[in-house]
């Protein structure tokens, strides 16, 4: 007899759960930049990319140009979102001066990672107290953002 008041609990559980507001998703960007030669773009590897950060910022605020640099150089891919995108960051987020647990990006940008590597950089440009700026972080989902096929324009 002592499983209904556990069943019952059980379900009270399930129930909240379910109406408990999911993150934000991520959403297709508005504009992609591919460093990818002949490749791909690969939108699905970019949004598991940024989310695999580790949440902790890195002192580094590259330039942007710095950052098109390194993937005019070794490839990779930029996306960009208007509005912008949410993204579960806690720790990075209250840095940021943001009180919700999201960073608010405007864009990624997402080298190819080099062989047998098991992080690689990330680059994202956020809202920093209100500026708009560039920071780094390390993901550590490492497959390709560039995939074999026609590039689309």
């Amino acid at each position: 007899m002592r499983t209904r008041p556990l069943l019952a609990l059980a379900s009270l559980a399930l129930a909240l759960h379910a109406c408990a507001p999911a993150a934000p998703r991520i959403r297709l960007p508005d504009k992609i930049e591919p460093f990818c030669g002949s490749k791909q773009a690969r939108t699905t590897a970019i949004a598991s990319a940024m989310t695999s950060t580790n949440d902790l910022k890195l002192d580094d605020h590259p330039r942007d140009s710095a950052i098109r640099r390194e993937l005019t150089a070794g490839g990779g891919v930029i996306e960009h979102w208007d509005p912008v995108q949410l993204l579960k960051l806690p720790k990075t987020s209250l840095q940021l001066g943001e009180t919700d647990g999201y960073a608010r990006v405007f864009s990624v940008a997402v080298p190819i990672a080099p062989p047998d590597a098991l992080t690689r950089p990330l680059y994202l440009e956020v809202n920093d107290h209100g500026v708009r700026t560039w920071i780094a972080m390390q993901a550590y989902d490492v497959q390709n953002v560039c995939v074999e096929g026609r590039r689309e324009s």
